[in-house]
């Protein structure tokens, strides 16, 4: 469900912020970037000195590297690997407080959208893994065997002693769609224990962004038509949300002439063959990150009785090279 098909762009004008006290013209501008999680990652903020932006920016990406380590499921060893290894055995695993935030986090987004977002999706992914490795289609009975551990009511979730139990067997945990977007909601937080709030992160795609950066009332922001077309169908200029677009424009399965997307749906087990391209602003990198996806599953029809249970959020959906298209607000 990892979704690298993103082509949004921040076009990083600057913008006006009353934050912690420093004035506009005291703010120099700084970028970073580094690879982590399988992406780039591209840190833009306005901090008053070359000492203190060194030392947030090395924080930043701390961050981001102690995630990837508790939350990866490429990683042997990682703890999100760990809890999947006690799936059906009755074991309540004691979670950090980071890994148990994302899952109650996810849990409550999987019931926002019906499942169609949906982290216990991991035996899926990893069966669709090896099939394009090895270019062949999983059979029926691979599907309905990896479909049988998916289900996000199956995770347990006890707040007191912040303990999970993954109650079937073979259930595995893949954070693919809402990872990145909550590593960069944290990153933004790093940020703010330095005084630094006029901030953008482009976590491969997915983007948070803070306060406006000085005398602008935004990030402008352009979202790619996708495919060869570079031409930007939207420009918005946003502030303290966050955005993230879903698609299979590049990423995908080519099986018998039919082409098979890398997201796939729980529903099915199989990836999409409707191509949707999503874009979801919301509050945060970490809902706009897992919405992307779950409305990209649901499609036009689904997705506009699930937009309207959610707040705060702005969706846009073009479905089969544009030819349906729909926002939702």
């Amino acid at each position: 469900m990892r979704r690298f098909c993103l082509f949004i762009f921040a076009l990083v004008c600057f913008v006006s912020l009353k934050t912690s006290g420093q004035q506009p013209s005291s703010l120099r501008r700084y970028a970073y970037a580094r690879n982590a999680m399988g992406s780039e990652f591209n840190l833009v903020f306005y901090a008053p000195s070359d000492s203190l932006a060194k030392v947030a920016s090395d924080s930043a990406f701390a961050r981001i590297q102690l995630l990837n380590n508790l939350l990866s499921d490429y990683l042997d060893g990682s703890e999100v690997n760990r809890l999947s290894e006690t799936a059906g055995t009755g074991q309540r695993f004691y979670a950090s407080a980071i890994l148990f935030d994302i899952l109650e986090k996810s849990k409550h987004l999987s019931g926002k959208t019906n499942g169609a977002f949906d982290v216990t999706v991991g035996p899926i992914v990893q069966l669709w893994r090896r099939a394009i490795r090895r270019n062949y289609f999983p059979d029926k009975s691979q599907l309905k065997e990896a479909r049988a551990a998916v289900g996000y009511r199956l995770v347990q979730l006890r707040s007191e002693d912040r303990s999970v139990v993954l109650k079937r067997k073979k259930m595995r945990i893949d954070f693919g769609a809402i990872g990145k977007g909550y590593a960069a909601d944290d990153v933004l937080k790093v940020l703010k224990s330095f005084g630094i709030d006029r901030a953008f992160l482009d976590a491969g795609g997915d983007l948070t962004i803070g306060d406006a950066p000085p005398e602008k009332d935004g990030w402008r922001i352009e979202v790619s038509s996708g495919g060869g077309d570079t031409t930007a169908t939207h420009v918005l200029t946003l502030k303290n949300c966050g955005v993230a677009t879903s698609g299979s424009t590049y990423r995908h399965f080519d099986y018998k002439g039919v082409r098979y997307s890398h997201i796939v749906s729980p529903y099915t087990g199989v990836g999409l063959t409707t191509h949707t391209r999503t874009t979801v602003i919301a509050p945060t990198g970490t809902d706009a990150d897992a919405l992307a996806t779950a409305f990209s599953v649901l499609g036009i029809e689904k997705g506009k009785k699930v937009a309207k249970r959610l707040k705060g959020i702005e969706v846009w959906l073009l479905e089969q090279n544009a030819s349906k298209k729909a926002h939702y607000k």
